[in-house]
């Protein structure tokens, strides 16, 4: 028996529809919302049933899939992005670090978190600064051992991410401090 989290409904949608490949605005569309009505959905740790139920029938996926989505099986190729975060949590690297061996901002290398997919000078400044083996990022296979958990932490640091950027937003409309 494997141990249940649980699952923040709007960061598993919006995890779904990024390996689903929807256009956000097109899926807002279909399922009857505005963008920012669509977004809401993505902050919220649990979205209404019969809410939930009509995004579901968008996609379409059932409540069963939803809540045991798997987005490193072997048809999804593995995000490349979401890959390096968990590299992160399994070595206990922190991103401030592995920034500075890049030479890179911190926020340069968040947002290769939400990259699919590297280039190969971004693949090689890996393999250079961290001695990350550019194959990690290329096999599912790597991944499938314990794949609920690394699910879960998906999800968690998409959450995180959010929390950050919501944070950077509010920072940024505070007036300045004299």
């Amino acid at each position: 028996m494997i141990p249940h989290y649980e699952i923040h409904h709007g960061i598993r949608l919006r995890r779904i529809l990024r390996d689903k490949r929807f256009v956000l605005t097109t899926f807002a569309k279909l399922a009857g919302y505005t963008r920012p009505g669509l977004y809401d959905n993505f902050l919220k740790p649990k979205i209404k049933t019969e809410k939930l139920m009509k995004l579901l029938q968008v996609i379409p996926i059932t409540l069963e899939e939803f809540l045991n989505w798997d987005s490193l099986n072997e048809q999804n190729t593995p995000h490349q992005g979401e890959r390096l975060l968990l590299y992160f949590a399994i070595h206990k690297l922190k991103p401030k670090q592995v920034a500075n061996s890049l030479n890179i901002k911190t926020d340069e290398l968040y947002e290769w978190t939400d990259q699919e997919v590297f280039s190969t000078a971004q693949l090689q400044l890996l393999a250079t600064a961290i001695q990350l083996d550019p194959a990690y990022f290329t096999n599912p296979k790597t991944a499938l051992q314990e794949v609920n958990w690394m699910e879960a932490y998906l999800d968690k640091s998409m959450e995180l991410q959010q929390c950050s950027r919501r944070l950077k937003a509010l920072e940024k409309k505070q007036p300045a401090q004299i």
